[in-house]
C-alpha cells in the first residue's frame, strides 16, 4: 500500500471512531430520583420505554423502600430493573415492591455496609405476582441477613424455585415465606 493510501485509510478509520463515539452520547438516558416513601429517596436511570432502572436508595431512617413506581414532575415511572449495588448502606429492613416485570440484577447489596442489612422483604405491587425468573441467581450473593417473601407476592411453587435458584447462586442466609 502506498503512503497516500495508508494516510487515507488512517483518516477513514479515525473518522469512523470519532462518529461512533459521538452518536451514543446523544442517546444517553437521563437520571431521575423520587420518593419511595416519606423517608426514602430512590434514584435511577430512565429507559427509552419510560421505565426506571433503580441504582441507588437512600433513607433517613433505619428502613428503606424501593417502590414499584414513583412520580417525578407529574410523570409516573415504573421500576423495570433493580441494578447491582443499589443498596449501599446498612438498614434494619429494606422492602422491595416489585412489578410482575421488574428484574433484580446480581448482588444488589454488595457493599460492606449493605451486607450487614438485617432483612430484605419482597412484596408484589397491587394485584401482581412475582416469578422466580425475575431474580438473578446471584441477586443476594454475599448478603447474610434474612429474606422474607410475602405469601401474596408469589406462589408456593415459585417460592421453591426462588430458594433453589438463590442457593445455587451462593446465598447462605435464611429465606422464609410469610
Amino acid at each position: 500500500m502506498s503512503k497516500f493510501g495508508r494516510k487515507v485509510a488512517a483518516f477513514l478509520l479515525a473518522s469512523a471512531v470519532a462518529v461512533s463515539t459521538v452518536v451514543p452520547s446523544f442517546a444517553a438516558n437521563s437520571p431521575v430520583s423520587g420518593n419511595g416513601d416519606s423517608n426514602t429517596t430512590v434514584s435511577g436511570i430512565v429507559q427509552q420505554d419510560k421505565t426506571v432502572a433503580v441504582d441507588n436508595v437512600n433513607s433517613s431512617s433505619d428502613t428503606a423502600t424501593i417502590p414499584a413506581s414513583f412520580k417525578v414532575k407529574d410523570t409516573n415511572y415504573a421500576v423495570s430493573e433493580i441494578k447491582s449495588g443499589t443498596i449501599k448502606d446498612k438498614y434494619k429492613r429494606v422492602t422491595l415492591i416489585l412489578n410482575s416485570s421488574t428484574q433484580v440484577k446480581p448482588q444488589i447489596a454488595m457493599s460492606k455496609k449493605a451486607k450487614k442489612t438485617k432483612k430484605i422483604v419482597i412484596k408484589a405491587a397491587d394485584g401482581q405476582k412475582v416469578a422466580a425468573s425475575q431474580f438473578s441467581k446471584k441477586a443476594f450473593k454475599g448478603f447474610k441477613g434474612k429474606i422474607v417473601v410475602k405469601k401474596s407476592a408469589m406462589t408456593k411453587k415459585q417460592f421453591k424455585k426462588l430458594v433453589k435458584k438463590l442457593r445455587k447462586g451462593g446465598f447462605k442466609g435464611k429465606i422464609v415465606r410469610n
